[in-house]
């Protein structure tokens, strides 16, 4: 049996649509049925590029579908989980808590470190694992933050396993795949193109992974909001971290309006300034008078207080 035609694009369309696999409670029951949905010679051919993949792909790459007892049971709850993934690493994180930490590419200094101050917060439970998109900004970030707090991560990719996109973490690729406590994974297996339509699939299997989201800066269209919808769609918990000084997070205040709950922070100065803090957003848009907490080592001073 070919576990992967469960990836093949023109079957997996089927699956979604007719919602088949629901009708099966294991993967060889399924398989004996699937060609009868297709003409022959298209079967054949789905069938003979994903037996081709299969035996040209890396063997250190793992595939695991949907009746697979290593299939985690967050993924299994939402409308439309992946029904088979390939992936790199250690496969255990995927039954250990997962949060998701995600946000815009073009993120602002406060938002970074905020991102980096929230992954301290959360490494006191050495049983977590951090779920982000491989992204550059606030992903990066909240990887990096998570190795060198020796929390595990777990990168989602928009891509196949074999691409690292986008080129600017090739460093931080090179260090998770060369590390066996850490894990890559994706959907997408035969080669796929990073396009617009992949990052959405993407980003609802990252809060789809997770049982938090945490969103640290995110514009009104954006691919964080993406992420947001799905875990809001997925019943998951999200807290959305909002301050004055972030370049743009007017997606990051609409979740807010919309019952997001919100990263809660202290900013160490006095009370009659943090008075200040809490103003409305257009009113500072007016006033633009707001202390910035800024260090004078170029942090900030941030407490979380969830």
């Amino acid at each position: 049996m070919v576990v992967s035609i469960l990836g093949h694009p023109r079957v997996s369309s089927l699956l979604r649509k007719t919602r088949l696999w629901c009708n099966f409670s294991n993967f060889v029951d399924l398989y004996q049925v699937l060609p009868t949905y297709f003409e022959e010679d298209f079967w054949n051919q789905c069938l003979k590029e994903c037996i081709e993949w299969e035996k040209g792909k890396n063997p250190l790459w793992k595939l695991v579908s949907f009746y697979d007892p290593e299939y985690p049971k967050n993924l299994k709850e939402i409308y439309d989980p992946p029904l088979v993934f390939a992936c790199i690493g250690n496969i255990g994180l995927l039954q250990a808590p997962l949060v998701a930490i995600v946000g815009t590419r073009k993120s602002s200094p406060v938002s970074l470190s905020a991102t980096k101050e929230l992954v301290r917060f959360l490494s006191t439970n050495k049983d977590l694992a951090v779920v982000s998109g491989m992204a550059l900004g606030i992903d990066r970030q909240a990887f990096l933050s998570a190795l060198e707090c020796g929390l595990p991560v777990v990168g989602v990719l928009g891509t196949t396993l074999g691409m690292e996109y986008p080129p600017g973490n090739r460093d931080l690729y090179k260090r998770i795949k060369e590390d066996p406590n850490q894990l890559i994974l994706t959907e997408f297996l035969l080669k796929t193109e990073p396009a617009k339509w992949t990052f959405p699939k993407r980003n609802r299997v990252i809060s789809g992974l997770s049982n938090k989201v945490y969103i640290m800066e995110s514009g009104r269209k954006s691919g964080t909001i993406s992420t947001a919808y799905s875990a809001m769609e997925q019943n998951r918990e999200i807290y959305v971290f909002d301050h004055p000084k972030q370049f743009d997070n007017e997606g990051g205040r609409l979740l807010i309006r919309q019952g997001a709950q919100r990263l809660f922070y202290e900013t160490e100065i006095e009370k009659e300034e943090e008075n200040v803090l809490e103003i409305d957003y257009e009113e500072w848009r007016k006033k633009r008078t707001i202390p910035s907490a800024l260090r004078r080592d170029g942090g900030w001073d941030l407490n979380f207080t969830l």
